[in-house]
């Protein structure tokens, strides 16, 4: 079963995390076998629904002063697809991999000789990354020390360590930034190849 991803998204569901911040109205809903692609302008909370569909953040319905436990949570969605994905998350049954949005804090402690190469050795957990490299344009890369990538090439990178990854549920936040028409292209068709399981 696998879930794909590309970004978050519109006002989302009723949760708030201060008084004055944003507020999101309702969750999107992944589904087996489904690219779900969502956009809208920076601040909205994007990156939040993500961190929520990953339970790595906790919907507080509205209540950022007195937030409800998960028994509660799973309460408020009852009778809905949301509240079988949160059970199934809370109970290690969906594994997810995400993209982050920041590169830069996700590859800047790797040491100064460590390569895009060495690092897909490390992740590769469906043997695809000559697949995914090729993809997305990496395999003359694969020598180069992460540390001398630019911002173009961290995000196919990203990209591509994602991909390779085994899991249910694929998040990518923010996949097209530094990425010129044609590498966004490419991105997008990775993106959905992992519809088509292992390569």
């Amino acid at each position: 079963m696998n879930f794909t991803f590309l970004a978050l998204t519109l006002n989302l569901f009723c949760d708030r995390y201060h008084a004055n911040s944003f507020k999101l109205h309702r969750l999107p809903m992944p589904r087996p076998g489904e690219v779900l692609g969502l956009v809208g302008t920076n601040g909205i909370g994007k990156s939040t629904a993500l961190k929520i569909l990953q339970s790595k953040l906790k919907p507080n319905l509205g209540r950022f002063d007195n937030p409800p436990d998960w028994q509660e949570i799973l309460l408020h969605f009852r009778g809905s697809e949301l509240q079988n994905y949160f059970t199934r998350i809370l109970e290690d049954d969906i594994e997810c991999k995400m993209k982050p949005q920041f590169m830069d804090k996700l590859f800047g402690a790797v040491r100064d000789d460590t390569t895009i190469q060495k690092i897909m050795d490390r992740e590769d957990a469906t043997d695809s990354q000559n697949f995914f490299c090729k993809m997305l344009d990496l395999e003359h890369l694969r020598d180069r020390p992460v540390k001398k990538l630019s911002g173009g090439e961290l995000q196919r990178m990203a990209i591509a360590l994602t991909c390779v990854a085994r899991a249910d549920v694929y998040m990518f936040d923010e996949p097209s930034s530094y990425l010129d028409v044609k590498q966004r292209l490419n991105a997008a068709r990775s993106i959905r190849k992992l519809l088509q399981g292992p390569h």
